[in-house]
């Protein structure tokens, strides 16, 4: 009989593989990264990393709900806020979410899902990514955030004229992106001196927040 050599399976291990990955992922892009560097850099063999992850779109896909999770933990403490109304109203909850969609304390983790929406878009986007992603992530941030807006309507800080869950996707969309945007660019961006780029997600974050304030009827 042939035995089988069995690697036993550890959350260490599995957490080390993330960090490493996304490490390099980060340093060398998506594109730029494959699974022997990822081996070399745990210091284990490819075959050994194979049973853990099955390929690039595997582990980068661990990487992806880890770092959602992450992030989205620090949102459930805002939003939390929000609904034990510790804002003056709901509008300033939303500023300081919105703040907290481009915190720089989760700078790698912006970068890498960057890395990867750039990486995994339009005909490279897997047919299960959503239905995985659904599942590895069930609390809805969009149900949750157009709920928040519909609150704020209530509370007379946001206007009323806007469908309530188009501007929580139009929110949830505007700043990670900008701000992701910028991250990668940097030095590339060709609009303006990269000496300057910092301020620009607060601006936006500004305008979004002036756009949605409630008019006051003369």
């Amino acid at each position: 009989m042939i035995k089988t050599r069995m690697v036993h399976q550890t959350e260490a291990t599995r957490n080390k593989i993330i960090n490493k990955a996304e490490a390099l992922f980060i340093q060398n892009g998506f594109a730029g990264t494959q699974m022997i560097d990822i081996a070399a850099a745990t210091g284990m063999s490819r075959n050994t990393l194979y049973r853990y992850y099955q390929n690039k779109y595997d582990l980068g896909f661990a990487i992806l709900v880890a770092a959602l999770q992450r992030k989205m933990s620090f949102y459930d403490d805002i939003i939390h806020g929000i609904y034990a109304q510790q804002y003056p109203n709901t509008l300033q909850g939303i500023e300081a979410l919105l703040n907290a969609y481009a915190d720089p304390h989760y700078e790698d983790d912006d970068r890498f899902i960057a890395e990867f929406d750039g990486y995994y878009a339009g005909a490279r986007i897997p047919t299960e990514f959503r239905t995985k992603l659904t599942e590895a992530l069930p609390q809805d941030i969009t149900e949750r955030l157009t709920d928040i807006v519909v609150r704020g309507q209530n509370d007379g800080s946001v206007r009323h004229d806007l469908d309530a869950n188009h501007l929580a996707v139009t929110l949830l969309n505007a700043v990670p992106t900008f701000y992701r945007r910028m991250l990668l660019r940097q030095n590339a961006l060709m609009e303006i001196d990269p000496r300057a780029i910092q301020p620009l997600t607060p601006m936006l974050i500004q305008l979004l927040i002036d756009g949605m304030k409630a008019v006051k009827q003369a």
